[in-house]
């Protein structure tokens, strides 16, 4: 087992050999799973997850000055990691589970969880690589059981509060399931609008923007925002919904279909980060930062207080003592004058 500095990481070739091969042996292992990976990160509800590895990277990158000063390698706590994710990858296991994608994406991350432990100073370096390892779990797939149902869950959703707000603005509006009735005009939420692409990307927006905040801002500051996401997410396509829905009541169809319904898809998340940035405006005034001294300056303070105020008597004494002679001292003789008798 060798010992290295976190300086001494930059320049060692065969700790960056070893690790950057282990890595690769790993992922040539887990093939299936970063095939899998891949090829639902080419749909759309799951596209985000391209940019996933990336940001999970600049976390690390950000946090690199937490990695402890000194690491011994290779640390064999990281075996346990691998033994279960490559149990998890095994194809019996994997091929008959109903979310296969995403147990052979845990498998991936917990085998990088595997090389942070035996290589970068087993508990301590999981304090500083943990954001970036559950980061990444944002870019998994859900089982098709669950997505299925959240999705038709999310367009039903869409179709009641598209209702609600249009019979709140007076069209006389009901839906038939996920189909809103606008007068004559019918407007069905599919499956492709049903705002689930919108969801996944808007949750890992808001952690990433949790992950970000400056450490003066609270815990419950972020946990709020990443909380807020999913009502966000549902109210930006409630409003898509709405806005196409007018543009087909009205008749234009055409710019419904190339102008309105695209479009709309891509304001909502400018619309979105607008609103979170609201809400981060709103915390900061319902919610003010309150500074807290520590030990030492309360103790510099209280004495620096008792100091002035010890001056501040002495000096008033000091006036007072004046102010007293110069009432009780008796009048200066001065020499009789004029001539003898």
């Amino acid at each position: 087992m060798r010992m290295l500095t976190r300086t001494e990481l930059k320049s060692d070739r065969a700790w960056q050999a070893t690790v950057l091969g282990i890595t690769t042996l790993m992922l040539v292992v887990f093939y299936n799973g970063v095939f899998d990976l891949l090829k639902q990160w080419t749909k759309a509800d799951y596209s985000h997850g391209f940019l996933v590895p990336p940001f999970a990277a600049y976390l690390l990158w950000r946090r690199r000055k937490l990695i402890p000063e000194t690491i011994a390698y290779p640390d064999y706590w990281g075996l346990p990691f691998f033994l279960v994710a490559t149990v998890l990858a095994l194809p019996d296991i994997a091929d008959y589970n109903y979310g296969k994608e995403l147990i052979r994406g845990f498998a991936i991350v917990l085998g990088l969880t595997g090389i942070v432990v035996m290589f970068f100073g087993r508990w301590q370096g999981l304090k500083w690589a943990w954001p970036g390892l559950v980061f990444l779990l944002l870019a998994l797939p859900l089982p098709y059981v669950a997505e299925a149902q959240l999705s038709w869950r999310l367009r039903l959703i869409a179709a009641q509060g598209g209702t609600a707000v249009l019979q709140v603005m007076g069209f006389p509006t009901y839906n038939t399931g996920t189909v809103i009735h606008i007068g004559n005009t019918q407007l069905g939420v599919a499956e492709a609008c049903s705002g689930l692409s919108m969801l996944l990307a808007f949750v890992a927006l808001t952690v990433a923007i949790a992950f970000l905040c400056p450490p003066s801002r609270p815990r419950w500051d972020r946990l709020a925002i990443v909380g807020s996401s999913i009502p966000i997410a549902v109210l930006c396509n409630i409003g898509r919904i709405v806005v196409t829905g007018l543009v087909y009541h009205a008749g234009w169809k055409q710019v419904g279909d190339f102008v309105v319904h695209d479009l709309a898809g891509w304001l909502m998340m400018p619309f979105a980060l607008g609103l979170i940035w609201l809400e981060f405006r709103l915390i900061d005034w319902i919610l003010m930062p309150v500074e807290f001294a520590s030990m030492e300056e309360i103790t510099k303070a209280s004495f620096t207080k008792a100091a002035e105020k010890m001056k501040r008597e002495e000096a008033e004494r000091t006036a007072m003592h004046a102010t007293w002679k110069a009432h009780i001292a008796p009048p200066p003789l001065t020499p009789p004058t004029g001539g003898a008798t």
